[in-house]
């Protein structure tokens, strides 16, 4: 079946909940060959009566006959809740612009997913700005900004993101090993007067040095933008191994003792640590010299001050709410933005 009978064609209309999560998930920062698939076999094994079919199914049907599926599904359901409103094909353009400058090698299937017509500003219209993603929140800008007509350039989408800190389009990725890189270095490089997100740099967690190089790996083919690998010190094995398949246009940086946790300022965590629970008893600074592993120690004052399960993501979001001075960040945290924004 290449074609669709109208007359026999059946479906249930999106909700604009599921319009804007379906739109999240397309344009978030991911390859565009899982995110759009993801998406259209989603829509249809959710939306489509009849004809239906199984998921297997779904995945064999012919990629244009797949995309006039969830075009009608979805035009269908914009033009039901907004029945009035124009189209800004703006908005799509950028998306399509975004993922050719980000993106490269996108196999035919793909191809045909991202070239579908949707109706998507009225849907980017009535989004809550301050409450949607960044991915979302680019869009709003957009539609805001360009009209149909606009034949805008990709340095006018980076002047956008620039302006409002939008973090997209993205300029470089920084892939790191875990969850407290992840959330500080946005915030150390922000006091450095770098911002992350004016700047287009997307921090990626691998969930450990042992996925980085497979994360990398699984990227550098797929990505049309340079990649920075941050490792902790005692990765050097790994990263020379990975260096072997490094891009030109690609960098490891490796923290020189220990790992993230342990390149903090003490006075920082010390501070953070003693307002989060200043009702136990106080940190000092000899609790975080007892231990080589700063992550030892402080999971020895977790244990001994009965303070409950030690996680990182918590003590990074911890840390990062009370980053106020430069002596903040120490000179080894400095040395790795300045890498990140050089590079």
């Amino acid at each position: 079946m290449n074609f669709i009978n109208k007359d026999k064609f059946k479906y249930k209309l999106l909700s604009f909940n599921e319009m804007i999560i379906n739109l999240d998930r397309l344009t978030r920062f991911k390859l565009p060959e899982e995110s759009f698939s993801r998406v259209f076999y989603s829509i249809l094994s959710r939306n489509l009566i009849y004809p239906k079919y199984s998921k297997s199914q779904l995945a064999k049907l012919p990629p244009k006959l797949v995309s006039d599926y969830v075009k009608m599904i979805w035009n269908a359901s914009v033009k039901n809740i907004f029945a009035k409103s124009e189209n800004n094909i703006a908005v799509n353009r950028a998306i399509k612009l975004l993922i050719k400058k980000q993106f490269k090698n996108l196999d035919e299937s793909t191809k045909i997913f991202v070239n579908t017509n949707l109706i998507l500003s009225p849907v980017v219209k009535n989004l809550n700005y301050h409450s949607s993603p960044a991915n979302l929140r680019f869009l709003i800008k957009v539609n805001e900004f360009f009209s149909s007509d606009n034949n805008f350039t990709y340095k006018e989408l980076i002047e956008i993101r620039k302006k409002f800190l939008l973090k997209f389009p993205i300029q470089k990725v920084l892939i790191v090993e875990g969850i407290t890189e992840e959330n500080l270095l946005p915030v150390f490089a922000s006091k450095l007067g770098y911002n992350f997100d004016a700047e287009g740099v997307y921090v990626l967690g691998a969930g450990g040095k042992s996925k980085s190089p497979d994360l990398y790996v699984k990227l550098k083919d797929k990505l049309n933008l340079p990649i920075i690998i941050l490792f902790d010190s005692d990765a050097k094995e790994i990263c020379e191994l990975l260096k072997q398949s490094l891009s030109k246009y690609d960098k490891t940086i490796i923290i020189e003792k220990g790992e993230f946790e342990d390149i903090l300022s003490v006075n920082l965590l010390k501070r953070a640590i003693n307002k989060e629970y200043e009702n136990s008893n106080m940190l000092l600074k000899s609790d975080l010299q007892i231990y080589g592993s700063m992550c030892q120690n402080i999971e020895h004052f977790y244990k001994t001050r009965k303070l409950g399960e030690f996680k990182k993501s918590k003590l990074s979001k911890i840390v990062a709410a009370n980053v106020k001075y430069d002596s903040d960040i120490t000179v080894e945290i400095k040395k790795i933005i300045n890498e990140i924004a050089d590079f």
